[in-house]
Parts: C-alpha cells; structure tokens; sequence
C-alpha cells in the first residue's frame, strides 16, 4: 500500500509538474512560495487534485489566474513538495475561453474535474488532464447573476448522503456587502446544472478596513460544512500595499426538503482566523484545504506575482 502510494505520488507530480521550477529558494523563510512572476502571474483561485497525496508542505493543485488576453495563461497546475521549490506548468485552453478567471473548486468524487467561475458570473467545468485544461461544453451563468455583478469566490460540497451543493459570492467592496448564494448542483457533460437557489446572505468583515476592502476574495465549504473566506484590500496599484484576513464565516447546513441553508456570521461576530497587515502586503485571493485543516493560502500580489504559503485553518 505504501509502495503505490509512492507511485502515486511521482506520477501525478510528473503529470503535474514538468515545466522548470519558479525561481527562488524552496521554502522561503516566511513560508511564501512563487508559483507565478509579474501581473500575469497571480493565483484568483485553487483546488488540490483529488486522490493526490497531501499534507504539510505536500499538495498537488490547480490554480486559475484572472487574465483576460487571447494568449494569457488561464489555468496552471502546481506541485509542491516539502524542502523543494514549487514546480508549475501552464496548461493550454481548449473550449471557449473565458476572461478573468476568479475561483476554482474541485468536483467531488471525480478526479481531474473542476468548476471556474470567471468575474461576471460564467462558470465552466474543465477538466485536467493529459497536460491541458479543456472546457466540457460553454459556460453557464450562476444563478441570480446581474449585469454589474463581480464574483470572486465559488465551493463545491457533497454532504453525506451524496447531494453536491454550490455556494458562491459576489466580493463585495467598501460599504456593499459581499452576497453569498447557495443551491443544489448536478454536473453533467456540458457543464454544471444549478438547482433553484436557496440561500442567500450578504456578509462583510471587519478587517481589512480600508475601503478597497473586498469582503470576499475566495470562498471554500470544508468537509463539516464549515464555510471559509478569505478577505483583502486592494488599494488600487499593482504593488500594494495589500492586506488580508481568512475566517471561519458560518456553516452551510442541508434542511429536510433537502435544500442547502446558510448561516453565515454577523460582522460583529467575525474574529482573522489568520490575517495580513501592510508590512506582510500579501493579497489573498484563493484559499484551499487539504485534510487536518491544513490549508494553503494563493495570492495576487499585482506586480509581484502570485505565491502559496502552507497554514493551519485555525489552531
């Protein structure tokens, strides 16, 4: 069993990872790697692959970056193993292309399956593999989308009796809450069907404070329906200063008719499970979890690239 897990491992890492490492020492001492160089390097939205081998400093995942050029990357994939440098390949797209990619999320029980969900409100379903992201059908709005809408976070969960349910949000800015959504979902061969939405709660933190707060960067639902954001301040130039906070906003819960029910926090009752001030000037923008609660933070840092950094999802 150790042995091919063993394999497991080498292959999904070579599958993954082929291109030359990023620059820069393998682990950094204040944690951060560089998984992406300069503005077009940014990391919006992660998920580990499924069925890969995980743990502290351990992830293969896919990241999605919000470019919007004809021949800018849209999705890379990223293996990270501890004491070495991260090693990224971008993937080629096949399918529609989509501009700004914002958030990703896994699709459970089918390996290499994933939901983009770019800025406006169109979500794709990829699927990685064979050295290529390609989009399985066109993309299909999000329920409850609007002309104007900004959408910056999107989860993916399976309860257990083996319902899968979405829960996205808007990112909100300022004084205008963030709005988060929720509704049953069926993935099928040309793309994701929504279900009739059934939750809906506006949502703010209280830190970053400043108003180019964005009151969701990234939205994940972990296994016990525990629903985590992340939060940041983008002051308006390519290299900060940034700051960030991740929380522990409420629980995403399933009522007797089978109908996805949120319960997020009140402002007053959000407390940083992590944050990041001016000095760290890191812009969270992705958020992933792997088993333990451990947790890997993605940022879009402008003008200094994207980085991923290992943490614990609370102490």
């Amino acid at each position: 069993m150790i042995r091919n897990a063993v394999i497991a491992s080498v292959v999904m890492c070579a599958s993954f990872a082929t291109s030359p490492p990023a620059t820069g020492t393998a682990v950094p001492s204040d944690g951060w790697q560089r998984v992406g160089s300069g503005i077009l390097g940014g990391v919006s939205g992660m998920a580990p692959a499924e069925g890969a081998p995980a743990g502290p400093g351990l992830a293969d995942a896919v990241v999605v970056r919000d470019n919007t050029g004809p021949r800018e990357s849209r999705v890379a994939t990223v293996c990270l193993r501890p004491g070495q440098d991260p090693v990224v390949r971008e993937l080629p797209w096949f399918g529609v292309l989509p501009a700004g990619l914002e958030a990703l999320d896994a699709v459970p029980g089918r390996p290499g399956h994933y939901i983009a969900v770019a800025g406006r409100g169109d979500a794709f379903h990829i699927v990685v593999a064979n050295g290529r992201a390609k989009a399985e059908g066109g993309p299909v709005a999000l329920p409850g989308r609007r002309d104007g809408d900004d959408y910056a976070g999107f989860a993916l969960h399976r309860d257990s009796s083996g319902r899968t349910f979405a829960v996205w949000a808007t990112r909100g800015s300022g004084d205008r809450p963030a709005v988060v959504r929720a509704s049953s979902v069926r993935i099928g061969a040309y793309g994701p069907d929504f279900g009739t939405v059934s939750a809906r709660q506006e949502f703010a933190v209280p830190f970053p404070e400043q108003d180019e707060v964005r009151h969701i960067s990234d939205l994940k639902v972990l296994d016990d329906g525990t629903v985590m954001v992340s939060s940041a301040s983008a002051p308006g130039v390519d290299d900060g200063p940034f700051t960030s906070a991740v929380y522990d906003a409420g629980r995403l819960t399933v009522n007797v008719a089978h109908d996805a029910v949120l319960r997020l926090k009140p402002e007053s009752g959000l407390v940083p499970l992590t944050l990041f001030t001016e000095r760290d000037n890191r812009k969270i923008e992705a958020i992933a979890f792997l088993p333990g609660r451990h947790a890997i933070w993605g940022t879009d840092d402008g003008e200094n690239g994207g980085s991923v950094k290992f943490d614990r999802a609370g102490r």
